[in-house]
């Protein structure tokens, strides 16, 4: 993904850019992602329940112990309105066409400030089927 649009949108666009969502049609390949300082690296199994997998990084901008259990309901209670609904939205548009968003978000943080991150999801397809059975991404503090 180094040298990628997508790349560049990810890291250099000024905060509340993507605050209403961008769709992409061609993902980036996230390989070697969860090897980037800057960012956490994070994966939603659509499959089996939603469960999350998240890196350090993640975790901390959420204010969590890393290897917390998380589940996503939890998570997307952790962000601010209108982020939540935006969040639902893009989402939903994405995943239902095979197709990678960014979106700038409000999270909930300690004591009920806001902290706003960057969200970069692409959808994990079947091989056989082509069914989206998952989605992964980054995440990144602004």
């Amino acid at each position: 993904m180094k040298d990628s649009f997508v790349n560049a949108l990810f890291h250099e666009e000024p905060l509340g850019t993507f605050e209403d969502g961008y769709v992409f049609v061609i993902a980036p390949d996230l390989t070697g992602a969860e090897r980037d300082p800057g960012t956490g690296y994070w994966r939603c199994d659509i499959a089996h329940d939603d469960r999350l997998t998240w890196t350090e990084k993640v975790y901390a901008m959420f204010g969590l112990p890393a290897g917390t259990p998380v589940k996503r309901d939890w998570a997307v209670a952790r962000y601010a309105e209108p982020s939540r609904t935006t969040l639902e939205r893009v989402r939903t548009y994405a995943l239902r066409r095979k197709l990678g968003f960014i979106l700038d978000a409000a999270i909930l943080g300690e004591g009920g400030s806001h902290r706003w991150i960057r969200v970069l999801a692409v959808p994990i397809l079947a091989k056989r089927s082509g069914r989206v059975v998952g989605v992964h991404g980054l995440k990144r503090p602004l």
